[in-house]
């Protein structure tokens, strides 16, 4: 018993930094955020700064544009990543390099990412010089419905090779005696994979989505360097939302914008938790 009493003392002495850093900066910052939303100044209001956010056209706005996104860019990066994955895992002995390869997005500075978009989709760029060069009008891709198409690509573009490392290190771990029982049953290649693969990666498929939430949340840079403070309202997300409040020094409407948009990450989490948990294999 004193030993194992020494363990738990020595596991809380190494655990204890990280707990403390949790805590200092992001439970307590999450605590004071929540009790900036419920006062404006220093009078209480309760919940009326949340019902003010869903009556409000602009918040509303960034909320179906983050929905949208979400909805199309999440699944699309995870569809790709994992065909990305599985045709490079019928190949191993090129699989290292096209990996590594897949990585260079990731590491590719926004200035420069920004600079090549507007090169190629600005109003006297080379896709509207072609299409000019053609007899066509010229199209304002800043400006117009594809502005969503364009962040979706960039997001797609940028983090793919990440979620196909992920996912190749899930692929490792799956046994291949399945695959061989699989093949002596009659299986086809597309049974094993939805049979086979699919559920035997459950707990990596979750930690993809998790990292995709959080990258998703991470493309405001390249909407706030692409389009500015006020992108058209095609582009308008939550980011830019709390953004601007930020910038106009409203903390109540700042604080109830933040403390949704935690709670919509939240949501998305336990959809996907208790989904992976229903198909798990080992369940």
């Amino acid at each position: 018993m004193k030993y194992k009493r020494k363990e738990a003392f020595a596991a809380l002495f190494f655990v204890l930094p990280s707990v403390l850093g949790i805590a200092v900066f992001y439970v307590v910052p999450y605590i004071i955020c929540f009790v900036k939303s419920l006062f404006i100044g220093n009078t209480f209001v309760g919940l009326n700064n949340y019902l003010e956010l869903f009556t409000n056209k602009t918040f509303l706005l960034a909320l179906k544009n983050t929905g949208i996104f979400s909805v199309i860019a999440i699944p699309l990066l995870m569809i790709v990543s994992f065909l990305i994955a599985l045709f490079l895992n019928s190949f191993k002995s090129i699989s290292g390099f096209f990996r590594s390869s897949l990585l260079i997005p990731v590491v590719v500075p926004i200035a420069s990412l920004v600079s090549v978009w507007q090169l190629l989709f600005d109003d006297y760029g080379a896709v509207n010089g072609l299409l000019n060069a053609l007899g066509l009008e010229t199209v304002g891709f800043f400006n117009s419905p594809f502005s969503m198409v364009m962040i979706i690509i960039i997001y797609v573009w940028k983090y793919c090779g990440f979620c196909v490392v992920l996912f190749t290190a899930g692929l490792a771990g799956v046994p291949q005696h399945l695959y061989e029982s699989a093949r002596l049953d009659g299986a086809s290649s597309f049974k094993m994979v939805t049979h086979v693969t699919i559920p035997m990666i459950t707990p990596t498929t979750f930690f993809v989505f998790l990292m995709e939430i959080i990258y998703s949340f991470k493309i405001f840079r390249e909407v706030f360097a692409i389009f500015g403070d006020y992108p058209n309202e095609n582009v308008y997300f939550l980011q830019n939302f709390i953004n601007n409040n930020y910038y106009n020094l409203n903390y109540p409407r700042l604080s109830a914008a933040s403390i949704v948009l935690s709670l919509f990450i939240v949501l998305l989490l336990l959809v996907f938790y208790l989904f992976e948990r229903k198909h798990s294999f080992t369940q």
